[in-house]
């Protein structure tokens, strides 16, 4: 006599293979989410490393005589006509000599935009071959020069303690500020394409300040506060409005520094800056 048959077997096998797979499934999406909190630690900690080396480079006391030359970094940015300004070049592992002002770029101020034209283009860094930080390819640093402005210094912070500056005949210690800025690009989680992202890194690298005083960026507000009231009383045509617009873009694009136009396009990024102070020893 056949006994009628209900399924119940296959009903529990079933539902046994659903959970081994939900199992599954959360188990290898947690380890993709491991993997990638432990790849972007070992990239931060390689980003953290290659600043680091950069700024060990520029202490490095054999050659600050020849950095405080007319052709340094130190000796070239140092001058009146140069305040605001920053001096650029790229940390690449084939360069035998970690500055020249050869290999250098300048960034300065036109008015209320963007000038990048001194002293040539060579100096950026660009998002190709030769221009990593070592043979793995992986990490691109740029380096910035910049003298501070004594106006933005602390009170009697370029005075050296202990001196008076007229008994001893020493001149006040120059300040700069250093930024070095690593990205590792091949971490990207931007969608663009290799080309559009190469070229968006470029334009981030040889376009962008990476610091803006806080007088020019008061400057920049009250320029797009002005375009924004041109474009709602004065504009009478499209033309007139679709210029405002492009003015108005321009002045925004001026506010935003190296590390923020990298960090938008979702490049690991990470910026270390270092102030210093150089002062005259004197010795009898």
């Amino acid at each position: 006599m056949r006994r009628a048959q209900q399924g119940a077997t296959l009903i529990i096998v079933l539902v046994l293979l659903v959970a081994i797979t939900v199992i599954g499934s959360l188990a290898i999406r947690s380890s993709v989410l491991s993997l990638r909190v432990s790849t972007m630690s070992q990239a931060q900690q390689l980003l953290l490393q290659n600043s680091d080396a950069a700024l060990f480079k520029i202490e490095d006391p054999d050659q600050l005589m020849k950095n405080m030359a007319l052709n340094g970094m130190f000796g070239y940015i140092k001058g009146e006509d140069n305040v605001g300004k920053e001096l650029v070049f790229c940390f690449k592992s084939g360069n035998t000599n970690f500055f020249s002002l050869s290999n250098s770029s300048l960034i300065s101020w036109n008015g209320s935009s963007i000038k990048n034209d001194g002293l040539g283009s060579t100096g950026f860094c660009k998002m190709e071959s030769g221009f990593f930080t070592s043979g793995r390819s992986a990490v691109i640093t740029q380096i910035a020069v910049k003298a501070m402005d004594a106006k933005d210094a602390v009170a009697f912070q370029h005075m050296q303690k202990g001196t008076d500056p007229e008994s001893s005949k020493k001149d006040p210690a120059q300040m700069y500020t250093i930024y070095a800025t690593s990205i590792f690009p091949n971490l990207s989680s931007n969608t663009l394409g290799d080309d559009d992202l190469k070229k968006a890194v470029n334009k981030c690298f040889d376009s962008r300040f990476n610091s803006i005083p806080s007088a020019k960026q008061s400057e920049l507000d009250v320029d797009i506060a002005t375009a924004n009231s041109k474009i709602k009383d004065t504009a009478t045509t499209a033309d007139d409005k679709a210029k405002l617009e492009i003015e108005k873009t321009n002045l925004e694009l001026s506010k935003v520094t190296v590390s923020n136009c990298l960090s938008n396009l979702g490049v690991p990024t990470h910026t270390q800056v270092a102030n210093y102070a150089l002062t005259q020893t004197l010795s009898k």
